[in-house]
């Protein structure tokens, strides 16, 4: 690439959000001469960049939804275009969250919302800008729907298929049902069933918005349990594993019992992902955890099992989400797939939790062996300042930078 051609991209680059009027971020201020002027103060709003965070919002839930696929997928060359949408229903999280794992490839393309039985304008709009180019070992699929008519209705689809775009629909009446349809879907595509599969509790799913964000960068199974049993659709998906599974739960005995535990052994090695009494010290956990070892295969074959994020040290990205917002935290994840390959952290909309603030602090401030990799240190702040106030992006753009008060 040219220098003059890199000045044109960063040129685009810079006017995409903006133009569209999705989670665009105001870096200056016009005049009424139309003359760029510097901001009138120092404190933060809704649209703030600053050198440790970025905060993406729109006007609704569908705008920020869309505002995270503009920054992943900015549709100005080849290469920026998403290969595939995916369509959630906006009101039912558990039917809503195993989606996440088609962002990563060989989708790889943006969660967007959209109500039961009408799409939203800005999601209209969204499609017809990133105009996704269509997965090729999928017939050139552009749109996918998750969820039966139950969440997704067939006037949705119509609509969509009206505007040019080759849809798919991943069937489901109920959340168990399209996440073991969604697993054995991406299952179908790699031609084998992914050995890791995180285990999501229905009796308390905030528990996994933060986790799923790892299927995003790393496309491992993602299935339902309940407290006190497995559903038989969970069991058919686990069965289908070659030789066995690992299973990494999130949740502590309140949400996934020891008695469940013993029971998914049956089907393989069973992990309970530590500090999982809430979303906000599961995801302090998990942003820490990693599981590397032996898989299964022969020995010219044998490949590894590798899953968790396992940061300790400083020079990465993150995204901060409110659990409570899970309509912004879930396409938000899209940044831990093409964006910046980091975890999600879960904060509440006035604080930034002891579990996360702790993790933070004790490995992401400078040290003697890496004085200066806190400067690649940056956190996407997921929604406007009624999700995540000021105050707790500031806090976390202070750490980020390298301490910040205690």
């Amino acid at each position: 690439m040219t220098d003059k051609s890199r000045r044109q991209l960063l040129r685009d680059l810079a006017t995409i959000p903006a133009a569209a009027g999705l989670g665009g971020i105001a870096m200056a201020q016009s005049d009424d001469d139309g003359q760029q002027t510097g901001p009138e103060t120092a404190d933060f709003d809704e649209w703030t960049a600053t050198t440790m965070t970025t905060r993406l919002a729109g006007e609704n839930i569908y705008e920020t939804a869309a505002a995270y696929c503009q920054s992943v997928y900015t549709a100005i060359n080849e290469p920026t275009y998403p290969g595939a949408l995916t369509l959630v229903n906006d009101s039912v999280l558990e039917a809503a969250l195993p989606g996440v794992g088609l962002i990563h490839h060989p989708i790889d393309g943006a969660v967007l919302l959209t109500r039961q039985d009408e799409l939203p304008q800005a999601t209209r709009d969204e499609i017809e800008r990133a105009h996704p180019e269509g997965v090729g070992m999928d017939g050139n699929v552009q749109v996918y729907l998750i969820g039966s008519e139950r969440y997704i209705s067939d006037a949705v689809r119509q609509e969509v298929e009206a505007m040019g775009m080759d849809v798919r629909r991943i069937p489901g009446t109920n959340p168990v049902r399209v996440a073991a349809n969604l697993d054995q879907y991406v299952s179908s595509m790699h031609g084998n069933h992914e050995d890791e599969v995180i285990i999501g509790s229905l009796d308390a799913p905030d528990r996994s918005i933060p986790i799923q964000s790892w299927n995003a960068h790393g496309g491992d199974g993602f299935l339902w349990v309940e407290a006190d049993s497995i559903p038989e659709e969970t069991a058919e998906q686990l069965e289908a594993r070659y030789d066995y599974a690992y299973m990494y739960l999130v949740g502590d005995e309140s949400a996934i019992s020891s008695e469940v535990a013993r029971n998914l052994s049956a089907y393989g090695h069973v992990t309970r992902i530590p500090d999982a009494g809430d979303p906000y010290s599961v995801s302090a956990a998990w942003a820490g955890f990693k599981d590397l070892g032996r898989n299964q295969g022969w020995w010219f074959g044998e490949w590894s099992r590798n899953i968790g994020w396992g940061l300790a040290e400083p020079g990465h990205n993150f995204i901060f989400s409110n659990p409570n917002d899970w309509q912004t935290a879930i396409p938000a994840s899209v940044e831990s797939h093409r964006g910046k390959h980091g975890p999600m952290l879960a904060v509440r909309q006035d604080e930034l939790p002891t579990p996360v603030e702790n993790y933070l602090r004790k490995f992401f401030e400078p040290t003697d062996a890496a004085p200066y990799d806190r400067k690649y240190n940056h956190g996407w702040i997921a929604g406007p300042p009624e999700t995540i106030s000021r105050d707790v992006q500031a806090q976390v753009h202070g750490i980020l930078e390298g301490g910040g008060p205690s």
